[in-house]
């Protein structure tokens, strides 16, 4: 955890050269239309060239506990903004037929045997939750193909024998549910399973969500982090040239007064 916080540090001076903008809602406007602003604010030039993540921080009770966990992953021990991140799926601009990949904690009861997909779901961005449940909201745009990715999640669904991502889902649901004895899952180096996933799934096609970072310790914050303070280390391995981005929005946060 240490050398985690240090290396964040290390890497701070690069934010004032990253493209990380917070992007305000306007007159309250809904994730859908707020996700709409923050893609075309990229004005990416070869879009074939990049990917999406969605990051998003609720303000129920499992959220809550999922965003305390992650207080671990940052120097002042704050509650991370986000308790979810998801691969934004979307050809040419097109949100009509856009959707995203999880590996939400809580199953959908519609969905196949969890097994059989090792987890992993697929839904239409419509179904993303309402600003009232996410206010938190962040769109990282990542310089790797999507194409890639969308043909490595293909993979990462038959996988089961070789990662099992289901039984990542199982400490962390534990946690959130304060069930018997359950314990941090980060503290276990139990990553939390969608940033699992998503980082596995960019290692595999050469570009690091986390640097610096345990690849255990994976989670919406560790991708946060990465893109905030290590644009220098990207500028350096980034053989396109192209850095990632973000866009963000706070509409929750912690009151913590110690004095």
């Amino acid at each position: 955890m240490i050398k985690q916080t240090l290396s964040i540090q290390s890497f701070s001076q690069s934010f004032s050269q990253s493209d990380v903008q917070k992007l305000d809602r306007v007159n309250r406007e809904p994730n859908l239309e707020w996700l709409k602003r923050a893609y075309h604010s990229f004005a990416l030039e070869n879009l074939a060239d990049w990917s999406f993540i969605i990051l998003a921080g609720g303000k129920d009770v499992a959220s809550f506990r999922i965003r305390v966990a992650q207080s671990h992953l940052r120097g002042d021990m704050l509650p991370s903004f986000w308790s979810e991140c998801a691969f934004f799926k979307i050809e040419q601009g097109d949100f009509s037929t856009a959707s995203f990949f999880n590996l939400p904690l809580f199953q959908p009861a519609t969905a196949s045997y969890a097994p059989t997909r090792n987890g992993l779901i697929e839904l239409p961005l419509k179904q993303l939750p309402t600003q009232k449940d996410y206010p938190n909201l962040a769109l990282l745009a990542i310089p790797v193909a999507q194409e890639k990715i969308v043909a490595s999640l293909d993979e990462y669904r038959k996988s089961r024998v070789s990662y099992d991502a289901v039984e990542n889902i199982l400490p962390w649901l534990a946690f959130v549910w304060g069930a018997g004895n359950a314990v941090n899952p980060l503290m276990q180096h139990n990553g939390f399973p969608s940033a699992m996933m998503l980082n596995q799934i960019y290692a595999a096609n050469g570009f690091d969500l986390a640097p610096g970072v345990n690849a255990n310790l994976s989670a919406p914050e560790t991708f946060w982090s990465g893109v905030k303070h290590w644009q220098d280390y990207y500028s350096k391995t980034q053989e396109n040239g192209l850095l990632p981005k973000a866009r963000y929005v706070l509409g929750h946060m912690y009151d913590i007064d110690e004095n």
